[in-house]
């Protein structure tokens, strides 16, 4: 009897232990508010192009309530592949029409970990700044803003500015539209209206309208009763684009992110 029970025992160790490796192989993440890719690989200690390639992502923009696969691939030896420290990193040189939100997805950071590496009191940036980039992983410094063709967007086009509050109704898509070309360094009319009149109010303070999305550049359709407005975060190979926005699929001051299929992304204005 004492064989069996030491034989029952050393059995039930031993699945015990496959289990936990079997399980810490498909760990799953459900993102957080908040979170970046790079948060999620130093939480787990693993780089970020293993979360990319186990999830097959082409980028590195995630969203909260997306589950990721963390480990499910061949994980090797983790002494070298493990999520950079805060003190390494890259530089980045600010390009109109980006913003932090933009360059955090780029690098897979979040907008407030460039903030604390750069000491920024605010999400105000400016062309030709130059950001540090706090163990980012990949990005490019004009991938971002970028035509598909590889132009400079608007073709050296100096968008105007005003040095308005927001007076848009707060959550709504207009005050969205309003605090992320502020972010951006591009700041617009406060006295727009509803969404619907934004692109012949642009228009009329000299804003360049056309139907050709870029990076920055404002979305703007007559849906609904009162139109909608979203920020053109980015321009994909396939002419689709990549927008962000808020009280269309979610409540009003809480936003989202929605792509837009090539065939239909030229039939809306864009405000550059």
């Amino acid at each position: 009897m004492k064989k069996f029970a030491f034989a029952l025992t050393f059995t039930s160790g031993a699945a015990a232990l496959l289990a936990h490796q079997d399980a810490d192989a498909s760990t799953q993440h459900t993102v957080q508010s908040g979170e970046s890719i790079w948060t999620i690989a130093q939480k787990y200690n693993i780089s970020v192009d293993q979360i990319t390639q186990d999830n097959n992502l082409s980028n590195h923009i995630i969203f909260p309530g997306q589950v990721l696969s963390i480990g499910s691939g061949n994980s090797g030896n983790t002494q070298n592949t493990t999520a950079p420290n805060l003190s390494q990193g890259n530089t980045h040189t600010v390009r109109a029409g980006e913003s932090l939100d933009i360059i955090a997805a780029q690098y897979g950071v979040t907008a407030q970990d460039i903030m604390n590496a750069n000491n920024l009191n605010g999400y105000l940036i400016f062309p030709n700044q130059t950001l540090k980039i706090p163990g980012g992983s990949g990005g490019n410094g004009s991938a971002g803003s970028s035509t598909p063709d590889g132009s400079t967007p608007n073709g050296g086009y100096n968008s105007p500015t005003f040095n308005h509050q927001n007076l848009y109704d707060w959550g709504q898509c207009t005050w969205y539209v309003f605090n992320k070309r502020a972010e951006a360094g591009q700041p617009i009319s406060t006295y727009w209206w509803n969404a619907d009149h934004w692109a012949t109010n642009a228009s009329a303070d000299g804003y360049t309208i056309d139907h050709n999305p870029t990076v920055g550049s404002i979305m703007q359709n007559y849906e609904g009763p009162v139109g909608h407005v979203a920020y053109v975060e980015r321009v994909n190979p396939d002419g689709s684009i990549l927008i962000s926005e808020t009280n269309y699929n979610t409540p009003p001051g809480t936003p989202d992110y929605r792509t837009i299929p090539a065939s239909i992304a030229s039939s809306y204005n864009y405000i550059h």
